[in-house]
């Protein structure tokens, strides 16, 4: 697995963790917050990818 794919799959899995954490702590202050963090990493990975299949 070349470094690339790597580091995207990191950022995925992170971005599916902070949706996970944001929704149980829905409820506080920083629950929304961790969500828009989670929904921000997972499009900044679909961007990324549509940029690079565009500029190619």
């Amino acid at each position: 697995m070349d470094e690339i794919t790597r580091i995207t799959l990191t950022i995925a899995f992170a971005g599916l963790l902070g949706l996970i954490v944001g929704f149980t702590a829905r409820d506080r202050s920083y629950g929304p917050y961790v969500m828009w963090a989670g929904v921000m990493c997972m499009l900044g990975v679909i961007v990324y990818y549509i940029v690079k299949t565009v500029q190619s």
